[in-house]
């Protein structure tokens, strides 16, 4: 239901509207709307003005904003901590934060600059030691010589090393020894093995070609290949104690001061979140005066509330809601017991107006109706049903699977008893077991019957629709409008009563004067609307006629588990017919979720509403606290 809401205006002195501002946001119950005010009429003497905020205002909200973003930046380099929010109240202690945050500040981005570096070198010797680990085998293919300078580098390819051994070869005319392997990550590497006295111009050749050495520290790249590996070894256990002893400082000194700087960072943001509501506070020469929306039983509180408060300086005022009014009184929806998993469903929608109606009744009524006439089965009823009960059962209330669930539910007890009605169990497997026989149709042979079942429902939905819409526009204090919508009511009532005479004459059906009253109601309807009232009547028309889905669905859903039956029973040994039947049947009832669902939903989202539905409104959105 669209839950009633007030339109109220709230005034007192000046030097009381940021108190009020925080009551109202503590609250959370109030939803500010300053396009109200530009319909108040005041003396005058007297003239409604923009609140401008004095020096000393200015001044303090300029001081939190700059402390917020200096926190803000504080918390961005401390780590997360499982503790919880501090339980101090940080306006006493806003100026010591405020010499102390620069120092932390400071303090943290050293810390984080260092662990950044600290990092940084573990990875490049983590790198360095996969690649000699990687060279290290090589060192067997290399003569025995004391002289050997050894250069480690990294290939491209194949093609490359194959050419770079040639250039090489050339260059030292047969004085170097080039091996390749590759290591862990996939990267083709190679050693170059080569006198000290050529390795300068070896150097060179290398930065010509673009062949990118491995460069290691000076008091490392003079060590033996197994000594360089060691090295390695100790400068990475060395790197990785001082980042953890890094880690552990910085996660300490968050343990300590984190909590305190989150309390101050939610304070400082509840502050500056007042100074921007004053936008929406206008002020006289003496007063303020904010005018919004809120429910209706939330006012009488609230007056109580702010009575305690400010001992009657604030006064708090519900004024009525003008016709000029109800396309901006925000919406609310909120359905109770039964109908609130059905919520799911009409969120699809844009929010209704406010002189509108909440569409999940409506959709609670009928869909599940919708639903299990289309599918009609005692045998996906009952799976259904225990799935949703499950769905119910194992998933928190009010979040989506819980929801889905219940509306798979109540969808399910109307597929059983419709199942029940058609004598349907998996098909026709309840008459060849059980001597299930239907109670109403036999969907698979009566489809005439079943067919004006469907198109009697359409034509009750559809008229319930329009009149609906007509109680709409009364509400909206249009009566024309409303008795247009009820001319066409009637006008549909006599061409379908005309219809009837026509297929199934009866003594008391006369055609002839049914179609008399239509072209009457038609002629009045064009004279008020134009030539779109007969377009109008057309379309009508066509929504009833497309509830005939309901009749072509369900014949379809029942056929198919027929042939799943026969095909199971054609099988020739039983264990192949039960596991064809069973996947026939489950590819029907996915198929008799997915099409009843999106076919109920479309009668009443395109056939139904259309007739009375005014989408658009807007969300009731009142001020609050954010949660800690």
């Amino acid at each position: 239901m669209i839950i009633r809401m007030a339109k109220v205006e709230i005034v007192g002195p000046k030097q009381d509207l940021l108190t009020t501002l925080e009551l109202l946001h503590n609250r959370g119950i109030f939803q500010p709307d300053p396009q109200l005010l530009e319909r108040v009429e005041l003396a005058d003497d007297d003239r409604l003005q923009a609140l401008v905020l004095d020096e000393h205002d200015l001044r303090e909200r300029s001081f939190f904003q700059d402390l917020y973003e200096r926190v803000a930046a504080l918390l961005k380099l401390l780590p997360e901590t499982t503790d919880s929010i501090s339980p101090l109240q940080p306006l006493p202690v806003m100026d010591l934060l405020d010499e102390l945050v620069d120092q932390h500040l400071a303090s943290a981005s050293e810390q984080t600059r260092i662990l950044a570096d600290g990092h940084k070198e573990m990875e490049d010797l983590q790198h360095d030691l996969i690649f000699w680990q990687a060279l290290e085998p090589l060192l067997a293919d290399l003569p025995r010589d004391s002289n050997l300078e050894l250069l480690g580098i990294t290939i491209r390819d194949s093609q490359q090393l194959q050419a770079l051994e040639e250039l090489l070869q050339k260059r030292t005319q047969g004085r170097c020894h080039i091996s390749s392997t590759t290591t862990t990550d996939g990267s083709l590497i190679g050693l170059i093995a080569t006198d000290r006295e050529i390795a300068g111009s070896l150097h060179q050749a290398l930065t010509d070609e673009r062949v990118p050495e491995m460069s290691l520290p000076e008091e490392l790249a003079n060590l033996p290949l197994a000594q360089r590996i060691a090295a390695l070894h100790e400068r990475l256990q060395s790197q990785t104690a001082n980042c953890r002893k890094n880690e552990t400082q910085l996660l300490e000194f968050s343990r300590r001061w984190r909590p305190t700087y989150r309390r101050a960072l939610s304070w400082l943001e509840e502050r500056l979140t007042l100074y921007r509501a004053t936008a929406t506070a206008y002020t006289t020469r003496l007063c303020f005066i904010i005018q919004g929306w809120m429910e209706r039983a939330e006012v009488l509180r609230l007056h109580t509330d702010l009575n305690r408060a400010f001992d009657g300086r604030v006064v708090l005022e519900q004024q009525a809601i003008l016709e000029e009014d109800l396309d901006q009184v925000p919406v609310m929806l909120r359905n109770p017991g039964y109908f609130a998993p059905f919520e799911i469903l009409s969120r699809l929608l844009p929010l209704p107006k406010y002189s509108s109606y909440d569409p999940t009744p409506l959709i609670g009524l009928f869909f599940p109706v919708f639903f299990g006439m289309i599918l009609g089965d005692i045998g996906y009823g009952v799976i259904l049903l225990v799935i949703s009960i499950f769905l119910a059962k194992h998933f928190p209330p009010q979040r989506l699977p819980s929801d889905i669930g219940k509306v798979l539910g109540v969808a399910a007890l109307y597929t059983l008893l419709f199942g029940f009605l058609y004598g349907e169990f998996f098909g026709d497997l309840g008459e060849v077991w059980l001597g299930l026989h239907p109670l109403w149709f036999d969907r698979s042979k009566d489809i005439l019957p079943m067919t004006i079942f469907a198109l009697t429902v359409g034509i009750v939905h559809i008229l319930l629709g329009i009149t609906l819409g007509a109680l709409s526009d009364l509400r909206r204090h249009q009566p024309r409008q409303a008795l247009l919508k009820l001319a066409m009511l009637l006008a549909v009532l006599l061409l379908v009563l005309a219809m009837i005479g026509w297929f199934y004459p009866q003594s008391w059906l006369n055609t002839g004067p049914l179609l008399i009253g239509v072209g009457i109601l038609m002629t009045v309807l064009i004279a008020a609307e134009g030539l779109l009232a007969p377009l109008e009547l057309l379309k009508t028309m066509g929504n009833i006629i497309s509830y005939i889905r309901i009749m072509a669905i369900g014949f379809s859903s029942v056929l198919l588990a027929v042939v799943a039956n026969k095909l199971g029973g054609m099988s020739g040994d039983i264990m192949v017919g039960i596991l064809v039947a069973g996947l026939l049947h489950a590819f029907n009832l996915l198929l008799g979720v997915f099409a009843p669902t999106v076919h109920s939903l479309r009668l009443h989202y395109v056939e139904f509403f259309s007739k009375f539905l005014d989408l658009g409104g807007r969300r009731f959105e009142p001020w609050h606290k954010r949660p800690s």
